[in-house]
């Protein structure tokens, strides 16, 4: 269950169903009714001043550069025609999001 404070998730609605998201390196996304329930989308995400001075080891850039609510319930919508089913307890699915698709 998630307290009170909801330790820095955003509230968004996609169709009629509430979740709770956030992005810590992944973007992180529950179910309100069900928060057992996990979906991590993986970007590729790195902190860029890791490779300040080693430009030759750096990853190729990820897309996109700021997580929004658009590209949050394009991830929900990926996630559930992708079989996710949220009313299942205890279901994490992760997906990686490269070059505008999800994989």
């Amino acid at each position: 269950m998630i307290p009170k404070k909801k330790k820095g998730f955003r509230k968004i609605i996609v169709g009629n169903t509430e979740y709770n998201w956030r992005f810590s390196g992944i973007v992180e996304i529950r179910p309100k009714q069900n928060v057992s329930n996990k979906l991590e989308i993986d970007m590729g995400h790195f902190d860029p001043w890791l490779y300040v001075n080693d430009l030759e080891n750096k990853p190729d850039d990820f897309e996109p550069k700021t997580v929004t609510p658009g590209f949050v319930k394009k991830c929900i919508e990926a996630a559930i025609s992708s079989g996710w089913d949220i009313g299942t307890k205890n279901t994490h699915l992760k997906l990686s999001y490269k070059k505008g698709e999800f994989l």
